[in-house]
């Protein structure tokens, strides 16, 4: 603990050095795409995100993993470069582009080094502007995605997520399906598919780039608007709603398994993003699990011995969320797991957290958040993300002093508002 205490001071100290400095603002291309840009001083080099709000959320589940494999194809080569002059390129210039690719918002993230930001744009431009669509290419990754989803197959934990999410959502909901798809939609899946989801996630209106890095804002805008300003973007974004999520039982689903280990899942229904809920819940993601002082590690790992592996998880979503308790044990512990778990939750909606438990909880949020906004990357990532999931990029600035606005009354209501509804509950056990 002494030891992680000075890395987290000598983190905060640097911290300083490099958010010290920075000036944040906005501006739109001449086609109206908006720029967030954060520019820093202490090193030559440059990240930016590349986002639109069409992704996986928008798929139609006959062709799921439509949008995956779009940006696998994508980055493999366009109709100015093949896939070994595209690499070359980019390898050159001592920079990397890659797909980024969540269920809410896709696009592409360009790091380099500022010297070399309008080579590395053009390229990045190139990508996006000019995919080839080679049906070479799509055959090889495809048959890669087909093989990776097979794979999942292999790791209990793989196989109890995609059995949990698909009876998690209601079957229309893209979220109840993993964002690769199935090998059986895959295998259906056309060049003229390819090409009508590139339409949508490239014609709608909400496309956002983000920039963090060491540039001038006149060089930042003058490059952007030269590469991107011609995109024509006449889609209006859509509000995409779903049914209703399956009813909660509460019964156990029991899955036999090839496993020799079982596997447990416990389930709540939770808010989006944009709910108010949403950081006192992230804070109780981290009062649960997280970390080796949290009470599910505690409790089941450390004082019973249950757990291979024990965490939990409250995903950012912009449509509904879950709350999901997972853990990984001999088939002999379930019953004991279960009531365990049960009696957790049962704690966190009856008696009060201590100040110091609470205090700690907020303490190691702020350190592992100061640490992920070390590298530019990182920072740029978290702009993107706020301002895809409707938080706005300047909810970034506000995370930390929200959450330590969270009261451990705020943690005892929001643990009655979800955690006394029926779970939905998984147990996978070894045939």
């Amino acid at each position: 603990m002494k030891y992680f205490l000075t890395i987290l001071l000598s983190v905060i100290t640097f911290s300083s050095l490099s958010f010290g400095g920075t000036t944040m603002e906005t501006f739109n291309l001449d086609n109206g795409i908006k720029v967030i840009f954060k520019q820093t001083k202490s090193v030559e080099i440059l990240s930016l995100k590349f986002h639109s709000p069409v992704s996986v959320l928008g798929e139609d589940l006959s062709k799921s993993g439509e949008t995956a494999l779009l940006y696998a194809v994508m980055s493999k080569s366009t109709n100015k470069r093949n896939s070994e002059t595209l690499a070359t390129d980019i390898d050159n210039l001592g920079a990397s582009i890659s797909p980024d690719l969540e269920y809410d918002f896709s696009g592409w993230t360009l790091n380099c080094m500022s010297i070399f930001f309008d080579q590395s744009c053009e390229i990045l431009s190139d990508i996006i502007l000019n995919p080839s669509f080679d049906e070479k290419e799509m055959e090889k990754e495809r048959q890669l995605m087909i093989q990776s989803i097979k794979a999942r197959k292999d790791s209990i934990k793989t196989v109890a997520n995609d059995k949990f999410i698909s009876d998690f959502y209601d079957k229309s909901n893209p979220y109840s399906k993993i964002k690769s798809g199935s090998e059986e939609t895959l295998k259906t899946l056309t060049q003229q598919d390819l090409k009508d989801v590139y339409n949508k996630i490239y014609s709608t209106k909400g496309i956002v780039i983000t920039v963090v890095g060491n540039i001038k804002k006149s060089v930042l805008k003058k490059t952007l608007n030269k590469y991107f300003a011609n995109m024509n973007l006449t889609s209006e974004k859509q509000n995409i709603t779903f049914e209703q999520n399956p009813e909660r039982t509460g019964n156990d689903v029991v899955v036999k398994s090839k496993f020799n280990q079982a596997f447990i899942i416990y389930a709540y229904d939770c808010p989006n993003v944009l709910n108010e809920d949403f950081i006192t819940l992230k804070l109780i993601n981290v009062l649960l699990g997280g970390r080796m002082t949290g009470r599910l590690f505690i409790e089941l790992r450390e004082k019973l011995g249950l757990a291979y592996e024990v965490n939990c998880d409250y995903p950012t979503r912009v449509d509904g969320s879950y709350f999901k308790i997972y853990i990984g044990l001999d088939k002999k512990n379930v019953d004991v797991t279960k009531n365990g778990i049960e009696k957790i939750m049962n704690d966190l909606c009856n008696t009060k957290i201590t100040e110091k438990e609470l205090t700690d909880a907020k303490n190691f949020i702020k350190g592992i958040y100061l640490l992920s906004h070390q590298s530019v990357e990182r920072q740029a990532y978290y702009l993107a993300l706020r301002e895809m999931v409707g938080l706005g990029y300047e909810y970034d600035d506000k995370y930390i002093d929200e959450l330590f606005k969270v009261t451990s009354d705020d943690i005892i209501n929001v643990a009655n508002k979800y955690f006394k509804q029926k779970p939905y509950k998984l147990i996978l056990m070894p045939n």
